[in-house]
């Protein structure tokens, strides 16, 4: 069976307190993006970039600087998220896995990703988790109330699934609300098959993960 990923980089990094969007930030000398694509450059998947419209020509000449020769198609995003994955989807064949995967978590293991495609497999649907190190509290007005975290478990990408049934999951009316694949593909009525994650793949939101993403990268 085909595999695909879809790399999602439609961010703006506001939170990292500058103009450029994190995905083309620098980690050991290139864009956060670069290391993330070659992660999926194995076993021949076929790599579907989703970005914004307005730094597709930026991307374009990242690429020609840097001389960087992973194969990928690159397609215009949508206005939230979800639109944007369904743009990837729209190229995808029906009978293929699918993975989506956030463009600034670019720490993924190739063995964490194979594992994923070979659950989804027999699951169709499958996600990768960590357990909350954080203690929660349930907010409710003025008041809070403390829940147990060894409940809980927070949820990476990349989220792995049947194309067709995705692409069924986002026929549901209100699909563009959902922040994760997951959720939406819950909502249609199909179980989520979970996969114990890797704590080293973090998404990279603030300035200091920024800092981890090199440190970790130059070990290995």
């Amino acid at each position: 069976m085909r595999k695909t990923a879809i790399i999602v980089a439609g961010g703006q990094g506001i939170r990292m307190q500058g103009t450029l969007p994190k995905q083309f930030l620098a980690i050991c000398g290139e864009p956060v993006l670069f290391h993330t694509l070659r992660k999926f450059n194995h076993d021949s998947i076929r790599i579907i970039l989703v970005m914004n419209e307005a730094w597709i020509d930026y991307w374009n000449d990242l690429i020609r600087e840097f001389e960087f020769e992973v194969q990928h198609e690159v397609v215009a995003g949508g206005r939230s998220r979800a639109m944007s994955v369904l743009n990837g989807l729209n190229l995808t064949d029906d009978n293929s896995l699918v993975a989506v995967h956030d463009a600034v978590r670019p720490l993924v293991s190739e063995t964490l990703i194979q594992e994923l495609y070979n659950q989804a497999l027999q699951h169709k649907a499958v996600i990768p988790i960590v357990p909350v190190k954080d203690s929660l509290r349930i907010i409710d007005g003025n008041t809070s109330k403390a829940v147990a975290r060894e409940n809980f478990r927070a949820v990476q990408t990349p989220q792995v699934f049947l194309a067709s049934l995705l692409k069924e999951s986002f026929k549901m009316e209100g699909y563009e609300n959902y922040t994760d694949e997951a959720s939406l593909v819950e909502a249609s009525g199909h179980p989520i098959h979970l996969v114990n994650g890797e704590e080293s793949n973090i998404k990279i939101t603030v300035p200091a993960d920024l800092v981890f993403a090199e440190a970790m990268l130059m070990k290995r």
